[in-house]
């Protein structure tokens, strides 16, 4: 069963808050991809939202193509059987 996700970036901290309410933090964005991967998040469920809070920073156009390249990655090498390290 596949989740959507929320993302922001706070700081340099990225916050997913997941359809079903969980949430994941990260620093690093191969490791929110991991995460989000294990999660059954797939990368077209991916949104990331900006608001301009304090202390919020606007994901950059680069950083939302790598995450979802990095969670497309993720899958391919869950449906290969490899493991995926989180």
């Amino acid at each position: 069963m596949t989740t959507s996700a929320s993302i922001i970036l706070i700081k340099n901290e990225f916050i997913a808050t997941l359809g079903d309410g969980r949430r994941i933090e990260r620093s690093e964005l191969r490791e929110m991809a991991a995460a989000l991967a294990s999660a059954g998040v797939h990368a077209c469920d991916v949104q990331f939202e900006w608001n301009g809070s304090v202390g919020q920073r606007m994901i950059t156009a680069g950083q939302q193509v790598a995450m979802r390249a990095e969670i497309r990655r993720q899958e391919r090498l869950a449906q290969k059987g490899l493991a995926v390290a989180a």
